[in-house]
């Protein structure tokens, strides 16, 4: 707590943040995409599939039509995420035809790959892709209710028309009839003539699905899908623009893979995305976008993904390209080590930390009560670190990208042990910090840093591009898909925590002080600028959370201005989140549509009747992700009842400190309410919102175990001494 001048202090701050906020806001006054030139419709277009080939695989000597690609054009790490955890061939062809994730219903969320789909008929009769109808109906059922035949569709419309060369390509250009126009086996004696049909062109260069153990083989597999790319290369129109695109996966492993664009539109350099907002990351919808801008053509459905734009590179030397394959690797490999250790870091971590409270708690139990003081305070500054560190974890995690860790060893064991002794230093510098700033004197001071450490951590990320958050283990995953920039769920349940309770520490410092005006108006600045972070397109570009943040905030502002909380109370709570959220979003869908974020999309499902499907689906991703495992959930289940039941009743169960502390301050009390109502509402409305209530657990356990240790090292610091001489007089 600072000694001199505190109020004076604050209001200061308090001003200092909102004139922060707002200019940095007023000098990025549009949404973040990455700089773009885009090609003249109408001008030729050849889009190449390939399955199974990452940057990895990408060398000068093995590997030259790829390298040369890289070297020469635009390249980027792209997103080939569909319905399933891995990718297959038929699942990204459809993808590319409808724009959104589609393909055919599969056993397992790791689908053993089948043969694409036949392409029967001949010339004169017109060709059709064998069990299209199948595959649109599987499609149209799925989560993102994909129209197959989008593509086909759209170019048809327009009275404009699309050449597919190969079975896949078939199935991404056919129309929702499941007829091509334009089709034709692939043979490299034709190729010229095939791709000067139409101003677009797909082709279907083949996939490498399974990893062949001989080295040899391997590249034999690579270099056969390589010719075909340098064959079509060399047919193409002369002025045409080139993308080669990774469509699947291999070995029923999730990755990321390459994405080029050569040709006059693409100088060398970094392909960048709208959708994604970042360099050097795209997704297989973006290329469906691209080919629609390119041919002048609107789709007859709105999709998620953006036309590829690029960032110029200074030249195409070798030094260049190898600099930006590393990028690219970089970006891969990243991706791939975070997502293989969640997992394995959080069970390794969260059982030290249990481990250590269980130790804790007995060495408590058997502490002497002739040296009570002595041995149980010490145990009480161990209470207080273990669960600051453990609650500094999620911040920590994000600042631990920025340092290259995930470059250092492959193998997930030895990736685990080095993420954990990072993140080990990381948060105990932050606890350190916590517990000896000028309000450590404070029983919610500590919990008051690290609250103010972590909210700050995700905000300032939020406002510079999520970068931290970028395959972090609480961030955003590429290689899931779901969102490439802005306020994640996971990251949104610790954020949404961390305020509020340092909404609630404040208010009750400034309360105790006398100053119960300035703690409403300390909250209302927080709360706010909390809110716009989360919410403001150009940031958070938040839905879900904003309905759940308003209302958490609203009634915890109830209780620090003493206002009894009622029906009607709590209704003006919800119809201010519900403004503040239609607000937002006609304000991001007035935007341009390229620039428009979660928000403004919503908002014109909702124009279009189809707002209540999304909503429905959202729910039933939160059903099936929350059944997917039994055992979790009801750990899950159990643990929030049981810390819902010690706080709406605090005292039971031996927890008479922790009602000690309430009682003491009682806004602790309220802001635990509040978190519990932010992830009610935010399982709700969100569409991976399971994550929400255990990882704001994560967060709040471990911090109001350490409120609880200070609480008790205050109390036992006016306590007369006890000595050893003293122990028949117990």
């Amino acid at each position: 707590m600072i000694r001199r001048h505190p109020v004076k202090a604050l209001v200061a701050a308090l001003v200092l943040l909102v004139v922060a906020l707002g200019w940095s806001y007023a000098t990025r006054d549009t949404v973040p995409v990455p700089r773009t030139a885009n090609p003249e419709p109408g001008e030729s277009l050849v889009v190449v599939g390939v399955g199974g080939i990452s940057w990895d695989d990408v060398t000068p000597e093995d590997t030259p039509v790829l390298w040369g690609l890289l070297r020469d054009g635009a390249a980027a790490s792209v997103s080939v995420k569909t319905l399933h955890l891995t990718t297959c061939p038929t699942d990204g062809w459809s993808t590319l035809s409808a724009g959104e994730a589609a393909g055919p219903a599969a056993e397992g969320d790791r689908p053993v790959c089948t043969s694409l789909p036949e392409v029967v008929g001949d010339p004169e009769r017109g060709y059709a892709v064998a069990g299209f109808d199948e595959i649109a109906a599987a499609s149209r059922e799925a989560a993102f209710e994909a129209r197959l035949g989008l593509l086909g569709d759209s170019f048809a419309e327009h009275g404009s028309c699309v050449a597919a060369i190969g079975p896949g390509a078939a199935l991404a250009a056919a129309g929702s009839d499941g007829k091509v126009a334009q089709y034709a086996p692939f043979d490299r004696r034709t190729l010229v003539s095939q791709l000067a049909r139409c101003p677009i062109s797909l082709v279907d260069a083949g996939a490498v699905l399974t990893t062949d153990p001989n080295p040899a083989g391997q590249l034999a597999a690579i270099t056969a899908v390589e010719k075909r790319v340098a064959q079509v290369r060399d047919a193409m129109p002369t002025g045409a623009d080139l993308i080669v695109a990774g469509i699947a996966d291999r070995d029923r492993e999730e990755r990321l893979r390459v994405l080029t664009a050569t040709g006059p539109h693409y100088a060398p350099g970094i392909l960048a995305s709208a959708s994604t907002r970042m360099e050097g990351i795209a997704q297989i919808s973006d290329v469906t976008a691209t080919i629609l801008q390119r041919g002048g053509v609107r789709p007859v459905e709105p999709i998620g993904g953006r036309a590829l734009s690029a960032s110029p590179s200074e030249n195409n030397s070798e030094s260049t390209a190898a600099r930006k394959l590393t990028r690219l690797t970089d970006i891969d490999t990243k991706a791939d080590a975070m997502h293989r250790i969640v997992v394995p870091f959080l069970v390794a971590w969260l059982s030290a930390v249990l481990l250590a409270l269980i130790v804790l708690w007995v060495l408590w139990q058997r502490a002497r009560p002739w040296h009570t003081r002595l041995s149980r305070h010490r145990i009480l500054r161990a209470a207080r670190l273990v669960g600051l560190v453990a609650a500094a974890m999620p911040a920590a995690t994000f600042l631990a990208n920025l340092v290259p860790w995930w470059r250092w060893s492959p193998p997930s064991a030895v990736l685990v042990a080095l993420l954990i002794a990072l993140v080990l230093l990381i948060s105990g510098l932050i606890a350190v910090v916590s517990v000896n700033g000028p309000w450590a004197s404070s029983a919610l001071g500590p919990l008051a840093a690290l609250s103010a450490v972590t909210a700050s951590v995700i905000g300032l990320d939020l406002m510079t591009g999520s970068r931290l958050q970028m395959s972090s283990i609480f961030g955003l995953q590429p290689l899931v898909g779901g969102r490439f920039y802005g306020m994640g769920n996971v990251a949104f349940a610790l954020y949404a925590s961390a305020v509020l309770l340092l909404c609630a520490a404040m208010a009750h410092a400034l309360v105790r002080r006398g100053a119960p005006r300035l703690a409403v108006l300390a909250m209302v600045v927080l709360g706010g600028a909390a809110l716009a972070v989360d919410v403001l397109p150009a940031w958070g570009a938040d839905f879900g959370g904003p309905i759940a943040l308003v209302p958490a905030l609203g009634l915890l502002l109830m209780r620090v201005a003493g206002i009894r909380v009622s029906v009607r109370s709590l209704a003006l709570v919800g119809l201010a989140a519900a403004l503040v959220v239609t607000l937002v979003c006609y304000l991001d869908w007035r935007r341009p549509e390229q620039y428009r974020s979660h928000p403004g999309r919503f908002f014109q499902t909702v124009l279009d009747g189809e707002a209540l499907g999304v909503v429905s689906r959202k729910l039933l991703a939160n059903i099936e992700l929350s059944t997917a495992h039994p055992g979790l959930l009801g750990a899950v289940v159990a643990i929030t009842a049981f810390v819902l039941l010690l706080v709406l009743q605090p005292g039971r169960f031996g927890t008479a400190p922790f009602a000690r502390l309430v009682a003491e301050a009682p806004l602790l009390r309220d802001a635990l309410i509040a978190i519990i109502v932010m992830a009610a509402i935010g399982f709700l409305t969100n569409d991976s919102g399971a994550a929400i209530p255990p990882v704001a657990l994560i967060l709040t356990l471990p911090l109001v175990i350490s409120a609880v240790a200070q609480f008790m090292a205050l109390e036992q610091e006016k306590e007369p001494i006890r000595r050893r001489r003293d122990r028949h007089h117990r």
